[in-house]
């Protein structure tokens, strides 16, 4: 009987340490707070995870240095790269979810909008830089745009697409970009 027990704990184990590598697509420390969640999701239909990493604090304070600047990952079943035209829409997807806006409504002023631009190409990963128009229905109630890095990595061998955007409406100048592009994905991401 003990050894019944024994075996089905070491398998719950496995399958909970399998989930949570699944999740943590992201290198950062345990002080930045974690959403995670799978796809299909946000009104998209791609399989997979993502990883959403906010800032120790400030995330929700209009006056803090950190104010909507995160970072997010998606491990998606995509056996191609991904274009501009596709990462415009589902941006626009995104953050239309996340405001809960009816996109059919064409006089809702929180519709959000995005303009992304290639801006080069290593191999396998291909890095943009954006813009998306949105709305803040956390703290202001009003609209603003964050500036977006992403870095899109084709997985050959494992058949997916890994996606980290950073995000914030500073400047890319301005000093939260100095930690924003430190921010990377695990060693781990293509397995």
């Amino acid at each position: 009987m003990k050894k019944i027990i024994y075996i089905i704990l070491l398998f719950c184990y496995t399958i909970t340490v399998g989930q949570n590598e699944e999740f943590n697509l992201i290198k950062l420390d345990s002080t930045w707070g974690q959403e995670v969640l799978r796809f299909p999701a946000r009104d998209m239909d791609y399989i997979g995870v993502g990883d959403i990493r906010f800032p120790p604090e400030g995330w929700i304070k209009p006056t803090h240095t950190f104010y909507w600047s995160y970072t997010y990952a998606w491990s998606i079943n995509v056996n191609r790269k991904i274009t501009t035209k596709e990462l415009e829409i589902d941006l626009e997807k995104y953050f239309n979810s996340l405001n809960k806006v009816d996109v059919n409504d064409k006089t809702d002023k929180r519709i959000a909008t995005a303009t992304i631009t290639k801006k080069k190409r290593k191999k396998t990963t291909t890095y943009f830089e954006g813009k998306v128009a949105t709305f803040d229905r956390f703290a202001t109630n009003k609209r603003f745009v964050l500036n977006v890095k992403i870095e899109s990595n084709y997985c050959k061998k494992s058949k997916k697409t890994v996606i980290l955007f950073t995000f914030s409406p500073k400047d890319f100048k301005h000093e939260v970009w100095e930690t924003l592009n430190k921010i990377k994905l695990n060693n781990t991401f293509c397995k």
